[in-house]
Order: C-alpha cells, then sequence, then structure tokens
C-alpha cells in the first residue's frame, strides 16, 4: 500500500539532505520513493521568501503536495517524503489528510537533532544565522505533537535517517488514521 510520510523539523535538521539522496539508494532502502519540497512549492510564489507567513499559502502548498503524490502514486511509486518547517500541527494537515489517506498509509515524522548537530550542518552556509536557527528548533520542539515519531538523527547520515524513516514507518510509528486532535 502507498506510504506519504510527512518529514518535518527545524532547518539544519536534514529533511533537505533525505529528500536529495540518489534515486538508487532510495530504492535499495525504502523502494521507489518520490520527495517532494515544500520549500520548493513555496519559492514558485515568494521567491525570495520576502511576504509574511500566511495560512492560505500552506494550505495551497500542501494541496500541491497532495495532488504530487497522487501523480508519484499513479506512475508506480511506493513512497513519498512530503518535507518541510510548515507541517507540524493539525490545522495546517487536517485538510489534506482525508485525501491522501484514500491513496494510501500517511505517516508524520520530526526530525529533532541536537543543537550542536544543527550547527554543525549549517557552519558552511553564511546565510544560516546560529540564533535564528536556534530559535526555530526550540520553537519546533515547543510544538512537537504526540502523534508525531521522532527522530534524534544528531549523529546519522543521511541515508542512515532514510533507513530509519524505513524501520518507523514499517513498525507504524507516527502513522495517521484520522483526522489530528489540536493540542
Amino acid at each position: 500500500m502507498p506510504r506519504t510520510v510527512f518529514l518535518c523539523g527545524p532547518a539544519g535538521s536534514g529533511k533537505t539532505t533525505v529528500l536529495r539522496l540518489s534515486h538508487d539508494q532510495k530504492l535499495a532502502v525504502w523502494g521507489r520513493t518520490a520527495a517532494i519540497d515544500t520549500d520548493q512549492l513555496f519559492f514558485m510564489v515568494d521567491p525570495l521568501w520576502d511576504l509574511p507567513y500566511d495560512d492560505a499559502r500552506t494550505a495551497l502548498v500542501l494541496r500541491q503536495s497532495v495532488q504530487l503524490a497522487d501523480s508519484f502514486f499513479g506512475a508506480g511509486y511506493e513512497n513519498v517524503l512530503i518535507a518541510g518547517n510548515a507541517i507540524h500541527d493539525a490545522f495546517d494537515l487536517n485538510p489534506v489528510i482525508p485525501h491522501l489517506l484514500r491513496l494510501g498509509r500517511v505517516f508524520h515524522l520530526t526530525l529533532d537533532p541536537s543543537e550542536q548537530a544543527v550547527l554543525r550542518r549549517t557552519a558552511a552556509d553564511p546565510d544560516r544565522s546560529p540564533s535564528r536557527l536556534m530559535t526555530d528548533l526550540h520553537h519546533l520542539r515547543a510544538k512537537r505533537s504526540p502523534w508525531s515519531a521522532t527522530i534524534d538523527n544528531s549523529d546519522l547520515t543521511p541515508l542512515e535517517t532514510l533507513r530509519t524513516i524505513a524501520h518507523l514507518t514499517e513498525s507504524g510509528a507516527g502513522e495517521i488514521h484520522g483526522l489530528l486532535p489540536d493540542r
């Protein structure tokens, strides 16, 4: 049965790096796996990130993600990873969950590396402010929901993180069966 996995986590947690693993690496670990980076969808309407946060834009991006997932499943993909910062609460996810459940199983996982790991991973990027990264990390930790399975990927490579994602979904961790409860 096809699987959609929402993968969230703060900036620098490794979401995009996991999405960018090669087709062959994803195939070897988990089968035919497509990746949707919600940041890329946000770039389509706000390429400079200069617009303030907007719930309607987030809803649009998630609806587009569902349409892409449906296309990937129709093309024979077994798994679709949807990664982003704005996919961590019931308010944003509940409108798309019924559609995804009609396509297959749905999971929510959160990458939660240590502060040191985030700073180490982003050290070479001059556009990443350490204080902003830590603010983002603590903000998302405070908003973490009990229905999300957490992965401490501080010491995991991207490939090991994908293996952990595959293992957790196989075991049913983070599986969503219906609308999510608000906190």
